[in-house]
């Protein structure tokens, strides 16, 4: 039991953040998050202290644990003092913009759900700024190349050249068809003509009625 109890007294004391790294670092008051408190300590240990580069990059890790646990407030705080430390990155520009959009987010929700109104004229300007400026920079989505199997495209490449002899052929015989039909059909004007022509000599031959057919002779 002694050595429970020692064991759990040594856990509790490894997850606080001493009293002389919150003075250093008030923004850290409150927190309760091991990988949060893990940070300050080796923020706050003696051997980093005048280790500048290592105390920059557990800065931005603790920024950036701040944004994925909400604390976005936090985490643009320590972001600014990086940045008065001349500290710049592609990791600290992401985590910026995360936070922002997170809080906007928040206030908009916020002004929806709860206060029941719309953005105003002063807010929807710079909103609608924003929205145009991630529109133009969304990203580049690439389509993925689709691999098809050789046998499937020779079974492609079977049914294309069928089809296409077919049409062909289809074409082909409406053709013939349509060449005969037309054959067909001047040939049935030509006699329709021949027989009318006929007629007409017919009707214009003079008649005599009522005389003999010798009378011509007899004059």
């Amino acid at each position: 039991m002694a050595s429970l109890t020692q064991f759990s007294f040594a856990k509790d004391q490894t997850q606080e953040i001493s009293k002389s790294c919150l003075k250093d670092y008030s923004v850290a008051v409150g927190d309760t998050d091991a990988e949060l408190i893990n940070f300050y300590n080796q923020l706050c240990d003696r051997s980093n202290r005048k280790n500048d580069a290592l105390k920059q990059e557990i800065s931005l890790k603790i920024a950036k644990r701040y944004q994925v646990l909400g604390y976005n407030l936090k985490a643009l705080e320590v972001i600014n003092v990086l940045r008065s430390q001349n500290v710049t990155s592609r990791e600290l520009t992401d985590v910026t913009f995360l936070a922002g959009v997170s809080i906007a987010q928040n206030a908009l929700n916020q002004m929806r759900s709860t206060e029941l109104r719309s953005l105003n004229e002063s807010s929807y300007i710079p909103a609608k700024q924003l929205a145009e400026t991630i529109r133009f920079a969304q990203p580049m989505i690439e389509k993925p190349v689709e691999v098809e199997d050789d046998s499937f495209k020779a079974k492609t490449n079977k049914s294309t050249k069928s089809s296409i002899k077919s049409n062909t052929q289809s074409k082909k015989n409406k053709s013939t068809v349509s060449s005969e039909k037309s054959a067909k059909s001047k040939a049935g004007a030509k006699n329709t003509a021949t027989v009318k022509k006929e007629q007409a000599v017919i009707k214009s031959a003079p008649t005599h009625s009522g005389s003999s057919p010798f009378a011509s002779l007899n004059k």
